[in-house]
């Protein structure tokens, strides 16, 4: 196998869910807390403590009220919302609003009388709406009052033809009536009607199904224009996003991608159509080549941070980072020199920092320094031979973030100097190296050394370097550490730890001790550990872990572009890695490496993505201020 060079930014989605292995209850109800991180709440306590919670906070908000309380009717609490459904009948500044959802729980409550009742008063106070009419249509014939219910739902047509349901449930009557045929007469009969445009949608259905791409198309631009008139006639800010998603879905669906995206393109404004069009375009875009159209939709629709979306966009972003630039998933060509990243003490705690103040200041080092030099890693699968280029994964991660681990142990629980030293590629395609073949003795004790290979003439040297390498042929995987010492070359010791791979938190940490435990015997001093020293344990250790080499991913991309740094398409998945970030501090908010990690970042993220790092000022400074860290 040759060596691998990877790209660095957030996980992949499949190693993320291998990571976490999230485990929903059965009937729970799926949400997000204030920082975007999703909830599965059990539905009996949804019911009885958060559901009227919040039905209460937003009893004066009408547009938040009636969307929980639609909402909840989806989600099947309906006496739940129903003294909320009448309160917003009453108050709604959106009279047939208020009047259809409250309609909609009596209906589902079975109160027929009741409903037509409610729906009637409002007709005759406000006159004919449309979507009060299709609910009304729907009381006649719950009560078997068929003629009638026909009647009021072609009134509710002429009135607003383009109503889902209600069109929806005429072309089902009429089809069982008369068929096909009938059902198409249905549709025609609505399309004729002034500013109708979803029949038109539903007739070009089966002219796509039938090959009829010129007739398909004449209708989807007739009704592009029908609803461009209605959208400037009304004042709206943009055409239904339902129209949207069932045009790029028809045509997606069909194989039609280009005409999807001159059709579609135009008319979608992400803020008002979001995700469920904007990942039709993505895709379409996506399978054409068009990669920079799909990137700035993925783009914009990532300033939203709606945490809903995070794990589809999280998915493009890996997508298109394997195929812009042509580099990646295939071998290199032209000539690759491999360097090495130095990083001294912890990656979040550069040397001189003010943060240092937070342990009790900078501690003291002696002469005896240790090198923790990673990058190795051996896997069930041959790659192919010379240097190939692929996204991070799980394994690259850890040889990396081991030894970056291993090196801030050492500085902060020892007298010993300790730093990491990772393989990196230049030349076509920069990024990290893994090999899989382990450091031998003697590239350790020279990659380590320095120009002279003596201890305290080059201010590079140490005195001992340590290899870790990572065996993940077979679970658990295996870190194996070689201990050399530099000034003649000589093995002086070996340490292995086995972890799962989804649990390094298993092995890892003891690991580390004893790595502690032995610069402490070779190298004594009067190391102070300070208490707020702190690594993230159990669980949430392998969040730290994945941190610490993010960290390092985006340093790596915020280099000088002096042939030395890396390529544009280097980092991904920014916005993951802060809100991975951000979850970690608000997990453990007294956590200080933790917080640091969230600052060197933002720090080192400013200076290649400065707009991302604006989105996301307020909630670290939310966090700064409720959550502050004494000095």
């Amino acid at each position: 196998m040759g060596d691998l060079v990877e790209m660095g930014g957030a996980r992949k989605p499949e190693e993320e869910q291998e990571q976490q292995q999230p485990t929903q209850p059965e009937g729970g109800i799926r949400a997000f807390d204030q920082e975007g991180r999703e909830v599965i709440v059990p539905r009996e306590e949804w019911r009885t403590n958060v559901l009227p919670n919040m039905l209460r906070e937003l009893w004066d908000n009408p547009e938040q009220s009636y969307l929980l309380i639609l909402n909840s009717l989806n989600d099947g609490f309906v006496d739940e919302v129903a003294e909320a459904a009448e309160h917003l009948s009453l108050t709604d500044p959106i009279p047939a609003r208020g009047a259809c959802i409250w309609g909609i729980v009596l209906i589902q409550q079975g109160k027929l009388d009741e409903a037509q009742i409610a729906l009637e008063v409002y007709t005759e106070k406000h006159g004919d709406d449309g979507s009060v009419l299709t609910n009304l249509a729907k009381v006649y014939a719950g009560k078997g009052e068929t003629a009638k219910a026909e009647e009021t739902l072609w009134r509710a047509l002429e009135i607003e033809p383009n109503l889902d349901n209600g069109l929806g449930w005429y072309v089902a009557q009429e089809q069982e009536k008369g068929g096909e045929p009938a059902a198409r007469a249905a549709l025609e009969r609505v399309a004729a009607l002034p500013g109708s445009w979803r029949a038109l949608l539903w007739l070009a259905r089966p002219a796509l199904a039938a090959g009829d791409l010129p007739a398909a198309i004449e209708l989807y631009r007739e009704a592009l224009s029908r609803a461009n008139k209605m959208v400037q006639e009304l004042g709206l800010p943009a055409i239904p996003g339902d129209f949207l998603m069932q045009m790029s879905g028809d045509l997606g669906g069909a194989g039609y991608l280009a005409e999807l995206v001159e059709l579609t393109g135009p008319a979608f404004v992400p803020e008002m159509h979001g995700l469920p069009v904007g990942n039709n375009l993505i895709k379409a875009n996506y399978d054409l080549q068009n990669y920079a159209a799909a990137a700035q939709i993925v783009a914009a629709l990532d300033g939203f941070q709606r945490p809903e979306w995070r794990d589809a966009l999280n998915f493009w972003r890996q997508e298109l980072a394997k195929v812009q630039g042509g580099a990646l998933g295939a071998p290199v060509s032209g000539e690759v020199q491999i360097g090495m990243l130095r990083i001294d003490g912890p990656i979040w705690l550069p040397m001189g920092s003010p943060a240092w103040s937070l342990f009790g200041g900078e501690q003291a080092r002696g002469e005896v320094s240790v090198t923790f030099l990673g990058g190795t890693a051996e896997t069930p699968k041959a790659g192919p031979e010379g240097i190939d280029v692929r996204l991070a994964d799980i394994m690259g991660r850890m040889t990396r973030s081991l030894p970056l681990f291993l090196a801030e142990q050492v500085a902060m629980r020892t007298a010993v100097q300790g730093r990491a030293m990772l393989p990196w590629a230049t030349g076509p395609q920069s990024g990290f190296v893994i090999s899989s073949s382990a450091w031998s003795d003697e590239q350790t004790a020279a990659a380590v050394g320095g120009q002279t290979g003596a201890p305290g003439v080059d201010p590079t040297a140490s005195t001992y370097a340590v290899s870790v390498h990572l065996d993940a042929t077979v679970e658990p995987w295996t870190a194996e550490l070689a201990f050399i010492r530099v000034a003649d070359g000589v093995r002086i010791g070996e340490m292995f730890a086995e972890f799962p791979a989804s649990a390094p938190e298993d092995g890892l940490p003891g690991l580390a001790d004893e790595v502690v435990e032995l610069l402490d015997a070779v190298a004594p001093g009067a190391a102070v550990v300070s208490p707020r020293y702190e690594v993230p344990a159990d669980q949430a250790f392998s969040g730290y872990l994945l941190r610490l080499e993010q960290l390092l991913a985006v340093r790596c991309a915020s280099m000088d572009a002096t042939g030395q740094g890396a390529p544009a398409n280097f980092l991904n998945g920014e916005r993951d890695i802060l809100d991975g970030e951000l979850k970690m501090c608000n997990d453990l908010p007294m956590n200080v490496p933790a917080r640091l990690l969230l600052v060197e970042t933002m720090s080192a993220l400013m200076r290649v993505k400065p707009e991302v790092v604006e989105e996301y000022r307020e909630r670290v400074e939310k966090l700064m201020e409720e959550q502050p860290l004494a000095v």
